[in-house]
């Protein structure tokens, strides 16, 4: 009888329509992440650090090998991974224990054990659990004849052949005694590909093989594959699809840039949802979405990158816009077209999100699966079943199913259709493994070497371990802020320059103890050209408001914060934001040091010549100023000391000496009227009187900086003089303006102020000048004034060039005999930009009120008021188009009330500052 039903339900079911029956699709996915970390060094420290008796001298980080059981403890350098996977001989050493958490393990020395243990575990309680492992201690000899020592867990499972990790060393003391704690990594990712998954996934109607990415730093700035080797990679595993991340959007970028865009036979579609390429070949290449016809149905493909992708992969010009991916209006755009147009009965997702945004994604309509970021975790086997019921007539938010890859990273999704195609359930499985060697295995432990090489090099060491001496806050010895302030210092002092700007790529990587200089480099990015530009004051200024921020100190630090942002370092510039102690003038010109691209599209940034030996490249700058500084060190302390002092990135202190034209300026014009007089009343031209009108004005000084003194010395002149030619009449000679002054002026830099007006200097000063005119005024004798005067003053503002008061006295030689006056003086100077305009204001004032005598004459004045004022507009480099006011003001000590001279004009004004020592 239950034959008999089983027969009927089977020619039932074989009868039933196909569109009625249910299929199954499966998405294969694989990623291409790698991972190296020591989940216990921070905690090693801080145990024992605290631990009475015990003393935490130092730490290093260096290459070792692994099978996955056994680690190597001790061995030579030429011990390779081959060499390893031909040795069979091992002598037991003895019996040990060691603690294990998270994705690494310790051994330290056994009679600790029982003492720090609990103090770890308690420590670590909050994000893993940690326990007591037994291990072996082992002699090994290869086949060659080296010798080793290894460390073997029974408890893991020994991988085919070796590869690479870390072997984390702290060293400390115990009284007389030396002791050893070895930390060690379990590396995670790149174990090749399950040869039946991809087998499985070669079945195209029932499957697709999608890829998590292209490697993105890996790939690009690691590996240097190229576009050729990473996709031929990816198609000889017969991918179908490939989401891209955003460091895969800027090797897409960078292989356009040198005419590598050259797709292999078979190639995955790639996509990236919210990427918009206006670039048009790269355009062919990167679509917002993927189709696939598996299982009997229609599935779609889509992948999202995070909002900040653009700053966090660098893309800048680079012909690819990031949109945001909480776009709701555009997100579902997109799954209504797939959707409705396009007949898709599924839509699969990919997320490279933040965890901000990735929260808001899991909330959003439309999305059947979504495929989010990478756990780690190494032994879950995680699997999970979601039974849809009228899962598309339903109104829903958030996906029925959400994957979270483990360390793994691969694993397959499973989608079943029943009638008319609609989604009946979901499913998440692990990869399928049968045993084999895994695709892509040996190809990716060479992979791995060159990776663990890439980032620890052949041991040299640049930066010393810092560990406890100068961080605070228990993060690493050198942050992100930490060390693109040091390398922005060293590459102005590598350059001589006044200023240097790097743009922040924030890292997470780090390492106990010394640096060596193939990390130095890693931390860097991409090796770039350097170029020594003239940046105006501006392009500084601007840059300064996206200075990367100093760690807090004793807040907890994470590289995230600095992630994904347009922070810039720069060196050269003060706390008080000065530069060689002067405010930053925005039309200054600064001798400026930074990578090549940043200064691409910049035309107002004038190229300069590098010193003779400069280096070419920002690796070259960092790494050779870095390794002067340590054959400079004479001793460890020392070393450490330099390191220090360059991270804090403080401008030394050093003489300025300019010379500045601060102003060149020339008016003439001649008028001259032939024929006959009777036309002068055809035209007013025509009877216009001859005449020649010249006006010039020039202000050139010297300034000298050193230390808290500063010394002005220089030359001003006014001149204005109209001739008059009338028909038949004697010439006649006006002048508007005479005045010839040479002066000097000391000041001292008592106290830096910051209040109202900005950060200002205060301090005495003191000044000599003579003054005198260029031809005399008939009948009067030609003028000749000594003047000096001291007081206090404000100056070197941003705005406010100097505010002063002081007394003057003034010896006048104009007369014999000579005479002498007192007055109290007060005066001023502006310069600022007129904000969002192309306009720059100036002016400047003096006010004298003198003391009356019995000496006084007709000619002496009580009180005399200048001022001048100047609205200016570039019209060419360091030409200017100036309208200005010049308003004198004067009242006599016996002529009864006052008078005045107003001039307005507009002027071509040419003005030139020459850093002859910067």
């Amino acid at each position: 009888m239950k034959l008999t039903v089983t027969l009927l339900a089977a020619a039932l079911a074989a009868a039933l329509p196909a569109a009625s029956r249910a299929q199954a699709a499966s998405v294969y996915y694989f990623d291409h992440d790698y991972r190296i970390s020591f989940d216990l060094s921070q905690v090693i420290e801080e145990v024992t650090s605290s631990t009475s008796g015990i003393k935490l001298s130092s730490a290093a980080t260096s290459i070792t090998y692994t099978n996955g059981a056994k680690f190597v403890i001790d061995g030579p350098e030429d011990l390779t991974s081959e060499e390893l996977a031909r040795t069979t001989s091992y002598a037991l050493e003895g019996e040990v224990e060691v603690v294990e958490g998270g994705h690494s393990l310790v051994l330290m020395p056994q009679d600790l054990l029982d003492t720090l243990a609990p103090v770890i575990e308690e420590a670590m309680s909050a994000y893993f659990s940690v326990e007591r492992v037994p291990a072996r201690l082992l002699a090994g000899t290869s086949p060659s004849g080296i010798n080793f020592r290894a460390l073997h867990i029974p408890s893991k499972t020994e991988k085919r052949l070796w590869e690479p990790t870390l072997e984390m060393r702290h060293y400390a003391r115990s009284g007389d005694r030396n002791l050893l704690f070895t930390g060690l990594s379990v590396p995670l990712g790149l174990n090749g590909l399950s040869r039946k998954l991809v087998e499985s996934a070669a079945d195209k109607q029932a499957g697709t093989l999608l890829s998590l990415g292209l490697g993105g730093v890996m790939t690009g700035q690691v590996l240097m594959a190229g576009m050729e080797r990473t996709l031929g990679y990816l198609t000889g595993a017969g991918t179908d699809i490939a989401a891209l991340d955003p460091n895969d959007l800027h090797n897409f970028w960078q292989w356009s840039r040198e005419g590598a865009l050259k797709l292999p036979a078979g190639s995955p579609e790639l996509i990236c949802s919210n990427a918009v390429v206006s670039d048009p070949e790269l355009a062919k290449l990167i679509k917002p979405y993927a189709l696939r016809r598996i299982g009997g149905a229609t599935v779609a493909f889509i992948s999202l990158v995070p909002s900040n992708a653009s700053a966090l992969a660098d893309l800048d010009g680079s012909g690819i816009r990031v949109n945001d991916p909480k776009d709701e209006k555009a997100l579902y755009a997109l799954i209504d077209d797939l959707r409705g147009r396009l007949k898709a009965k599924a839509v699969v997702a990919v997320s490279f999100l933040r965890r901000d945004e990735l929260g808001w994604l899991l909330g959003a309509r439309g999305i059947d699966v979504l495929i989010g970021p990478k756990t780690w975790d190494l032994e879950s086997g995680r699997k999970s079943r979601v039974e849809l019921m009228k899962w598309g007539k339903e109104a829903h938010t958030g996906p029925a199913l959400t994957v979270f890859p483990d360390s793994r990273g691969s694993g397959v999704v499973r989608l079943e259709f029943g009638a008319r195609s609609a989604l009946s359930a979901v499913e998440s499985l692990p990869p399928p493994e049968d045993g084999r060697e895994p695709l892509y295995y040996r190809e990716q432990l060479y992979m791995k070497e060159r990776i663990v090489r890439h980032f620890l090099g052949s041991g040299d060491t640049l930066l010393p371990d810092r560990r406890g001496r100068a961080v605070q806050d228990g993060g690493p010895s050198y942050g992100v802020p930490d060390f693109f302030n040091l390398s922005a210092n060293l590459l102005r002092k590598g350059f001589k320059a006044e200023v240097s700007v790097l743009k922040v790529k924030a890292f997470s990587s780090s390492m106990l103890g010394d640096v060596p200089t193939a990390m130095t480099k890693t931390w860097l990015g991409p090796d770039k050209p350097v170029k020594l530009v003239l940046a105006p004051g501006r392009f500084i200024n601007e840059l300064r408001g996206r200075r990367v921020p100093d760690r807090a100190a004793g807040a907890y630090y994470t590289p995230q914060t600095y992630t994904g942002k347009d922070y810039y370092a720069l060196s050269g510039i003060d706390d008080a934001g000065r530069i060689g102690g002067l405010p930053i003038d925005n039309g200054e010109l600064y001798l400026t040091a930074l990578p090549a691209e940043l200064a691409e599209g910049k035309p107002f940034l004038r190229p300069a010549e590098a010193p003779a030996g400069a280096p070419a490249t920002l690796h070259a700058a960092v790494t050779g100023e870095l390794a002067r500084l340590r054959a400079a060190a004479p001793s460890r302390q020392a070393w450490e000391d330099a390191i220090g002092l360059a991270i804090e990135n403080k401008p030394e202190p050093r003489d300025l000496w300019r010379i500045n034209l601060r102003s060149l300026s020339l008016r003439t014009d001649n008028t001259e009227v032939h024929g006959r007089s009777d036309y002068a009343s055809a035209d007013s031209r025509l009877g216009a009187v001859n005449q020649t009108r010249m006006e010039g004005s020039m202000r050139l000084f010297s300034e000298y900086y050193s230390g808290r003194f500063r010394f002005d010395s220089g030359l001003s002149a006014d001149y204005g003089k109209t001739v008059l030619r009338p028909r038949g009449q004697p010439r006649l000679t006006t002048e508007s303006v005479d005045q010839l002054i040479l002066e000097s002026q000391v000041v001292y830099r008592m106290k830096s102020y910051n209040g109202l007006l900005g950060p200002l200097v205060i301090g005495p000063y003191g000044s000599a000048a003579y003054d005198t005119e260029f031809s005399r005024t008939e009948p009067q004798p030609l003028r000749k004034v000594l003047r000096a005067s001291a007081g206090m003053k404000l100056y070197e503002g941003a705005a406010l060039q100097e505010l002063y008061a002081g007394l003057t006295t003034e010896n006048i030689y104009t007369y014999t005999p000579a005479r002498t006056k007192y007055a109290a003086e007060a005066g001023f100077r502006v310069y600022t930009p007129i904000p969002r305009t192309a306009l720059i204001l100036s002016a400047d004032g003096n006010y004298r009120n003198f003391a009356r005598s019995r000496f006084d004459t007709v000619y002496d004045l009580k009180d005399r008021l200048e001022v001048n004022v100047k609205l200016s507009t570039r019209l060419y480099k360091d030409i200017m188009l100036s309208p200005y006011l010049n308003y004198f003001l004067a009242t006599g000590k016996k002529l009864p009330g006052s008078a005045s001279n107003l001039t307005t004009g507009l002027s071509l004004e040419y003005s030139r500052l020459f850093k002859i020592k910067r």
